[in-house]
């Protein structure tokens, strides 16, 4: 089954101004680019990737995409889609192996195993073997710009909805602020649920760890990305010093980044991105190189493609998600999220 054509469909969104808010950032929205993989056999598949922010990505992307990946891929067999994978990272070197590069790489792998799993008629975890059959998944609800009483409405929200725990963003000016957040947050769900919070890269190494021992003795279950993502040193120091798990990995890119943090025992929890990470050929190799070195895997971001590869990662502990919205096909069952039934990455 060969590739005949590659589709590539850009979607601008300009922000408005508004938009949530973490320490870093305000995500507005910035539009998607979906990849769609068609065969001489009649089979096609789908893959895509979005951005929070900056409106003139999805565009840029695009023509990535279509000048220096698309030719990678054409007339190739769908089956060689590792192959492929690999002839992509080695395209890019010339220029780096990261960052949109990385993007465009993930949305061309999706599209070609969700080709495959369509083909064979099966959901794309039976073709690699599952572990799982389903996955705890955890909220993440409270941004920034929520005040207290928001916070608190979200919060209750994911509980009446099913979640057994939540995540929320900090990184506020003071420690004061941050702990004041987490306890507004504790009343809401209880002490039961499961409290994760993320400081999305704000804070120095020491203030980090100062932190850290505070949320140690509020019981939050782990200290997400309170550094600057690549700092592996940083990182490193952080984990020695802290009891609380350190999780940080939805800003590298390819499993090198990763075992890099893995050798130098710079991360107790994995948290791969399925854009930055390459797509599900490389967040494979990711998960299962962290249950090499005992460390659970926790994706960033949800959807269909993250719950077929954590079906088939031993080591896999939280989907994230958000609120269920109307009309969302992700079920919760134990607080746990029920897997894709459909071909490929098809959700029926």
């Amino acid at each position: 089954m060969k590739i005949t054509d590659i589709d590539v469909r850009v979607t601008a969104r300009r922000g408005t101004g508004g938009g949530v808010r973490d320490a870093l950032q305000t995500l507005s929205g910035g539009g998607s680019v979906e990849v769609v993989v068609s065969t001489d056999e009649g089979v096609s598949g789908t893959g895509s990737v979005g951005f929070g922010r900056i409106a003139g990505a999805s565009a840029t992307l695009g023509a990535l995409i279509e000048n220096e990946l698309k030719p990678v891929a054409l007339d190739r067999e769908v089956a060689h889609v590792r192959g492929i994978h690999q002839e992509m990272l080695r395209e890019m070197e010339y220029h780096g192996a990261f960052g949109l590069a990385m993007f465009g790489i993930a949305a061309i792998d999706t599209a070609l195993w969700d080709c495959l799993g369509r083909a064979h008629g099966e959901p794309c975890r039976h073709l690699w073997g599952a572990v799982h059959d389903r996955i705890p998944a955890y909220a993440m609800v409270g941004w920034l710009n929520y005040d207290d009483d928001e916070v608190r409405r979200i919060c209750a929200r994911a509980i009446e909805q099913g979640f057994r725990a939540v995540k929320i963003k900090v990184g506020f000016p003071t420690l004061r602020e941050d702990t004041e957040r987490i306890e507004t947050v504790r009343k809401a769900i209880g002490e039961e649920t499961v409290l994760m919070v993320d400081a999305n890269q704000s804070l120095t190494t020491a203030e980090a760890i100062r932190r850290g021992r505070a949320y140690e003795q509020l019981g939050v279950y782990w200290w997400e990305e309170p550094i600057p993502a690549d700092d592996v040193e940083g990182y490193a120091e952080l984990a020695a010093a802290l009891d609380i798990p350190v999780a940080t990995g939805e800003n590298l890119y390819t499993v090198r980044d990763f075992a890099r943090f893995l050798k130098r025992d710079a991360v107790d929890i994995v948290q791969a991105d399925l854009r930055r990470g390459g797509g599900p050929t490389a967040l494979l190799q990711i998960g299962w190189m962290a249950d090499v070195f005992g460390r659970p895997y926790a994706s960033h971001g949800g959807g269909p493609v993250q719950l077929n590869v954590m079906a088939c990662l031993p080591n896999s502990l939280y989907l994230e998600t958000g609120l269920i919205e109307p009309g969302s096909p992700l079920k919760l069952e134990d607080g746990c999220a029920q897997l894709p039934q459909g071909p490929g990455f098809s959700w029926e």
